[in-house]
């Protein structure tokens, strides 16, 4: 296993943890965990309660995203 995927299963597991503690504690549709490097916003993980508005792949220019 390489460096870069020890890194993704430890952000996958991370992410899986916070969003089980978030989604019992905040009462909002959508988290997500993105990656951005100052040109690309990448989007790792997402959560959508009931309605899907985000979904994990996606991306977008840094300079397009607020």
């Amino acid at each position: 296993m390489s460096t870069l995927d020890i890194e993704n299963a430890n952000v996958e597991e991370a992410a899986e943890t916070i969003f089980n503690i978030l989604k019992d504690s905040i009462g909002v549709n959508t988290f997500f965990i993105a990656k951005n490097d100052g040109y690309t916003v990448n989007v790792l993980k997402t959560f959508n309660r009931t309605k899907l508005l985000l979904e994990e792949g996606f991306q977008i220019d840094f300079n397009q995203s607020y």
